[in-house]
């Protein structure tokens, strides 16, 4: 009986990750400006003469900062990085991005094309594809974003066969994971930053739900 719903669990949740797509809603911050600046940036950090993202290896799971949806969006919308963001404006004029932003009620908006590199975690950015929740803090992230997190991370594998690693933000400096050999930051000056989000508490969850979807990455 227990194996029998569990098999369950895992179908509902395919099927569930299958149909997620259409139900994204578009919120796109790409752009002429933000692609050459990206491409700049990809230069600068990786050595890459190119703003694409080829078959990205690692799903980067942050919480936004930020308690409401609008205000989140906002924050991605231009692309130069905003004037108050001193401490990484000296290494690349392009603004945060990422490609899916998820509402507290479990909505999933597209920012950037998943073909694009962002700018959400540094010396990974070349590699990986962010998903922001909105919240202020890891208290106000709520059980409908951990289910579409869920079935957004089932979706993109079966998108990008090429994805091995599953993170959270708070994770990305941990030297001992597996992840951690694709790191590649060629500004010795940019110092990456100690990470909260999204905290441990929602990135075991997640990781379980995915394995009992039959969904094993790797950290």
């Amino acid at each position: 009986m227990a194996r029998r719903k569990m098999a369950a669990g895992a179908l509902a949740i395919i099927i569930a990750a299958a149909a997620i797509a259409q139900e994204f809603k578009e919120f796109p911050i790409v752009n002429p400006k933000r692609l050459e600046l990206a491409k700049e940036y990809s230069r600068q950090h990786y050595g890459v003469d190119s703003y694409d993202l080829k078959d990205p290896k690692i799903i980067v799971i942050h919480y936004t900062g930020i308690p409401t949806l609008q205000k989140s969006l906002d924050a991605f919308r231009a692309a130069f990085l905003p004037g108050h963001r001193r401490e990484i404006k000296g290494h690349g004029l392009v603004n945060v991005g990422v490609h899916f932003v998820v509402d507290r009620n479990g909505d999933v908006y597209t920012l950037l094309p998943t073909n694009v590199i962002g700018r959400h975690v540094i010396g990974f950015n070349h590699v990986s594809i962010g998903i922001e929740n909105v919240a202020a803090n890891a208290n106000q992230l709520t059980e409908k974003q951990l289910v579409t997190n869920v079935m957004l991370v089932k979706w993109l594998t079966g998108q990008f066969p090429s994805i091995e690693y599953l993170i959270g933000h708070h994770e990305y400096q941990r030297s001992e994971l597996p992840h951690y050999r694709l790191f590649k930051e060629l500004d010795g000056n940019y110092k990456p930053t100690i990470k909260l989000d999204p905290g441990k508490k929602f990135m075991d969850e997640l990781r379980r739900q995915l394995q009992r979807a039959g969904i094993h990455l790797n950290d």
